[in-house]
């Protein structure tokens, strides 16, 4: 399946404030994690994509984020069980904002 992420952006040697950037994603499937996909947005989609993670086994909670207003682990979240709205014809995914 496609999906679309919208990821809160923000580089202070670059912007003046945050921003928000789609991202469609190819090929993914919903049993993948969300930090799955962010992983296959900096390999192959926008390498300036800058997030935390470390054990990524939901033990030490460096890639906790908010998503959809809640905080959540993106190595613990399956893309399944994240909650979405449909949008014309794309299907609208996660808002992961990274700080």
């Amino acid at each position: 399946m496609d999906i679309q992420l919208k990821i809160l952006r923000f580089n202070p040697e670059r912007d003046k404030q945050p921003y928000f950037q789609d991202f469609n994603v190819k090929n993914v499937s919903d049993d993948w994690r969300l930090l799955d996909v962010l992983h296959e947005i900096k390999g192959n989609y926008d390498g300036s994509l800058t997030f935390r993670r470390s054990c990524a086994h939901g033990i030490c909670g460096s890639d906790g984020m908010k998503v959809n207003g809640k905080n959540k682990l993106a190595c613990a979240l399956l893309l399944k069980d994240i909650n979405t709205k449909k949008n014309n014809s794309h299907r609208a995914a996660a808002v992961i904002a990274d700080h």
